[in-house]
């Protein structure tokens, strides 16, 4: 009966023991799972009573403070970098806007034909450069968090025209009659100006540089204030909607079209930084894109 009564007091303690185990584990587990999700920075307690696990919280506060140093040390980096780019991309404009004022004064020279030519694809790259550098220099400004933001109550109807308006001749330039579908209702969204100014440029230019027939620019209220410009497009399959907003992605692969696929990136930061979101969608072959407040 001793032997019975001593085995048995044994077992329940080997039980609370396994029971107390489980207990530790799971409280490190959930600690754990605080820490990845952001809810707390503390360290895993180690003030425990089995030195095997503690042993092992003590190995995992070791592993998180290496890794919080790591992602110290690449915030740190990838700031140096876009300083960096900024700064690079400053410096480029001032020599490349000679270079551009320089061709400028050439072209009203006395030149032959080939010349003139030749110029011309000179002045064509260099804009393509400059619109680059420009791009680089916007993205590290608006990723910095350096752009002065002021949302304010804008009326929609009258701010969209007066912006189409300013681009009516870029349009007969490129041979479209854009669709303008305006509601007779005033429509309002919180926004800043020169955000929405130029993300509604960068919206344009796109219809400019990758439509020459339908070109539909609308604005409408659901449940959201939406803004649409929508255009025709050769080939939808070439295009992923998914990616159309990611940096460097262009639906021309061999990026022949001189397109750097930073534009409408640009749109989806400056979107952001508004409280609104982008949208792409593509119903047979037209592409739409919008804003949505």
């Amino acid at each position: 009966m001793l032997v019975i009564l001593i085995l048995s007091l044994l077992i329940i303690l080997l039980i609370l023991y396994v029971y107390y185990l489980k207990t530790q584990i799971k409280s490190i587990g959930k600690q754990l799972e605080n820490i990845s999700e952001g809810k707390t920075e503390k360290k895993i307690d180690i003030s425990l009573l089995d030195k095997d696990i503690e042993y092992l919280a003590g190995s995992i506060n070791r592993n998180i403070n290496f890794q919080n140093q790591l992602r110290i040390e690449v915030l740190r980096n990838e700031q140096k970098l876009k300083d960096s780019i900024a700064s690079i991309s400053h410096d480029l404009r001032t020599p490349l806007t000679s270079i551009m004022g320089y061709l400028q004064l050439l072209e009203k020279s006395e030149l032959s034909e080939n010349q003139r030519e030749k110029i011309n694809i000179i002045k064509k790259k260099s804009e393509i450069l400059h619109n680059l550098i420009t791009s680089f220099f916007e993205i590290t400004i608006i990723e910095n968090d350096r752009m002065h933001i002021k949302l304010e109550k804008i009326n929609m109807n009258n701010f969209l025209s007066d912006a189409l308006l300013q681009n009516i001749i870029s349009f007969k330039e490129a041979g479209i009659e854009p669709i303008f579908d305006l509601p007779n209702t005033t429509i309002f969204a919180q926004a800043d100006k020169m955000i929405l100014q130029r993300i509604i440029q960068n919206l344009i230019s796109n219809m400019l540089k990758y439509t020459s027939s339908y070109a539909k620019i609308s604005l409408t209220q659901k449940d959201h204030v939406e803004l649409s410009f929508a255009n025709k497009i050769q080939d939808s399959r070439k295009i992923d909607v998914n990616l159309l907003f990611e940096k460097f992605y262009t639906a021309d692969r061999s990026r022949s079209s001189g397109s750097t696929g930073l534009g409408l990136y640009i749109v989806k930061l400056l979107a952001e930084k508004i409280n609104a979101k982008v949208v792409a969608e593509i119903e047979e072959n037209i592409l739409i894109l919008k804003i949505v407040f």
